[in-house]
């Protein structure tokens, strides 16, 4: 009965704050005793530290837009003290944007239950350039201490008007109270955009000028998502017009001015700011290096594709605009992702080939918005082939990939194509041959010399993965992901592999290694783990998800065991048949196994393939895995004979 009432307490506590910033707005420095009493959030209880309140006026004019945030925050755990380090981060490209007026504080409470108050020193508060588009004000809160509660405001002044800054309802830590006002004239006209159900269905109409959400969860860290923002409660604001004065009569009457471009005319004024593929005398004497006259069209869009991975390293850098010209990215041997993309572009187009540039946007930025033709979406520029009726879509900047393989972050559903006249939507369709074959075999049957054999066959994404992961770490990490070395004496001169350089076939090594320890002659049982512990490991343990569950493309993997015993043994128990499959067919696992004399043969077989599953579907997927790693974690017996 005493933990009922404590709780009620807190869920009224709750409801007045929320009631109190709704109707007055929390006051800077004006703390109540009932905010020093919450020990806890009662729907989030491991929660390090809440939000009480975090609120956005956001006042509109001709001169700038003003945004006056202010933000209170309650340390319940010695974890939630990292909450004392602010970061406030700014676009300041042409002075676009800055920060001012900001204002902190810390108030606790001493011994004898009275407020005192640490206010954060101006010469503490630092402007800090992160890189050349923003910058960011940081400071730490003082005398921060569980219990504390920490607040500051500041005002984000901008001159950028084609859209609001976003207003997302959610933090990394719960959020008692989160409200944005809007304060708009007449002249200003926002198309309004609302992601997540609770404040589509609290706010069904877009005429609303303020929206408060209350009792928000933490935006929790989950694997297999390319970005959770898509899915967090939020709201977007697009600019689609403003009402001014025409000069150029009288009465200086007031007309509207529209500020909603067109996907088409986006297309248009993109296209003539680029002056790349104009080359064509030089794209010509290029393809004379690289062709022979003798391909079939396949064989030359390999062949053109392979020269531009091979000799234009990307330097990490995303840009939709080319900055160097053709001759001097190949000078260079170095470039943008749409330098390298555009100058595949422009070689394609000079051997004959339909070939357009298109803009994408990377899955790890979010979701693009069809509805809104802004070019501030996209960060990728892809070729685009029609080639026998295929679609097909190239990125360049690895040297990992063969040419019908972009990039997992290209996996974003949609590109804008950019055709002269006829600029289009096209859908990216994932490669679907995505395998990995793995063959295991430990043999005992030479009882002083064992020795393991290893194979394995792998395409797709798993080869280009391992390529780089080859190139770039090594090979003992490689193999480490794939097998327990510790049971094997590791020679890397050991390892043989092939088409390790030509990504176009099938990525295959082999490798016979000696195994560190024979079958424990004092043991009557011995117990064998047949999969790498990183098998094992599932992926989905919470009971419940947030968001969608990413894969991006189909994939497979199998894997075959071989134990093959010396005399004086014999196997004991080992895993038996097993099938698990999602409903629809979107994945499958199946275990089976068979002894023929004094070997054993278990062969797994693993599948995904559908590219994303929603939160929905959750269970059936946890359930799924977890069932596989059960499986998947049995252990063989072997006995040992009298």
């Amino acid at each position: 009965m005493k933990y009922i009432k404590q709780f009620l307490l807190l869920i009224i506590f709750i409801l007045s704050v929320v009631s109190n910033s709704n109707a007055k707005g929390i006051k800077f420095g004006k703390v109540s005793k009932d905010e020093f009493a919450l020990k806890e959030c009662p729907y989030e209880k491991d929660a390090s530290a809440v939000i009480l309140s975090r609120t956005c006026s956001v006042d509109l004019s001709y001169s700038i837009i003003r945004y006056f945030y202010h933000v209170r925050i309650k340390i319940l755990k010695e974890e939630g003290i990292d909450q004392a380090n602010i970061k406030l981060s700014y676009y300041r490209n042409n002075n676009i944007e800055n920060i001012s007026g900001v204002k902190g504080q810390t108030i606790n409470l001493n011994e004898l239950g009275k407020q005192e108050v640490s206010e954060i020193a101006n010469n503490l508060i630092f402007d800090v350039d992160v890189d050349e588009n923003y910058g960011e004000v940081r400071f730490t809160m003082p005398d921060v201490k569980v219990g504390s509660i920490i607040e500051y405001k500041y005002t984000t002044n901008s001159h950028f008007y084609s859209y609001l800054d976003t207003w997302y309802f959610q933090d990394e830590i719960p959020t008692l109270n989160s409200s944005l006002k809007v304060n708009m004239p007449e002249s200003f006209r926002y198309n309004i955009v609302m992601f997540g159900s609770q404040v589509q269905a609290k706010y069904p109409e877009s005429n609303n000028s303020q929206w408060t959400l209350t009792n928000m969860p933490s935006i929790k860290e989950e694997s297999h998502i390319n970005n959770y923002h898509d899915f967090v409660e939020q709201l977007r604001f697009q600019l689609a017009g403003y009402f001014t004065r025409d000069e150029s009569t009288l009465s200086a009457s007031p007309i509207f001015v529209n500020s909603m471009t067109t996907y088409e005319e986006l297309a248009k004024e993109y296209s003539e700011k680029v002056n790349f593929l104009g080359r064509t005398n030089f794209a010509k004497k290029q393809l004379e290096t690289i062709l022979d006259g003798n391909e079939n069209n396949w064989e030359k869009l390999q062949k053109i594709y392979d020269f531009v991975r091979s000799h234009v390293k990307w330097n990490g850098k995303y840009r939709i605009y080319p900055e160097n010209s053709p001759p001097n990215v190949l000078d260079e041997k170095a470039g943008t992702n749409s330098e390298i993309n555009y100058l595949l572009v422009l070689l394609l187009r000079e051997a004959g080939f339909d070939c357009n540039p298109a803009l994408a946007r990377s899955n790890n930025r979010g979701l693009i918005q069809k509805a809104y033709p802004l070019l501030s979406q996209f960060d990728q520029v892809l070729a685009f082939v029609e080639l026998y009726g295929k679609r097909i879509f190239l990125n360049a900047t690895s040297p990992y990939r063969p040419f019908d393989l972009i990039a997992e972050k290209d996996l974003n559903y949609y590109a804008f194509v950019l055709k002269k006249g006829n600029p289009f939507w096209a859908k990216i369709e994932p490669n679907e041959k995505n395998h990995q074959d793995v063959l295991i075999t430990y043999d005992y049957s030479n009882s002083e010399n064992p020795v393991c054999k290893l194979r394995v066959r792998e395409n797709g994404y798993f080869a280009a993965e391992s390529r780089k992961e080859l190139t770039e770490v090594g090979s003992e990490s490689w193999m480490t992901n794939l097998f327990d070395l510790e049971k094997c004496d590791f020679q890397k001169d050991s390892l043989h592999f092939t088409n390790e350089e030509n990504v176009n076939l099938s990525l295959k090594m082999e490798c016979d290694l000696k195994l560190e320890n024979s079958l424990d002659q004092e043991s009557d049982y011995i117990y064998v783990n047949l999969f790498n512990k990183k098998d094992l490991k599932n992926p989905f343990l919470k009971e419940s998800r947030q968001y969608r569950v990413d894969y991006n493309y189909p994939r497979s993997r199998s894997y075959m065991v071989k134990i093959i015993l010396p005399e004086g043994y014999q196997f004991e128990d080992f895993p038996k048949r097993k099938k698990i499959i999602l409903s629809g067919e979107t994945g499958k696992y199946t275990l089976n196994s068979q002894i023929t004399g004094k070997e054993l043969c278990i062969r797994t077989s693993f599948s995904i393939n559908a590219t994303s599953f929603s939160k929905e579907y959750y269970g059936d997927l946890r359930e799924f895995y977890s069932q596989m790693s059960k499986t998947m974690g049995s252990k063989v017996v072997i006995k040992r004979s009298n």
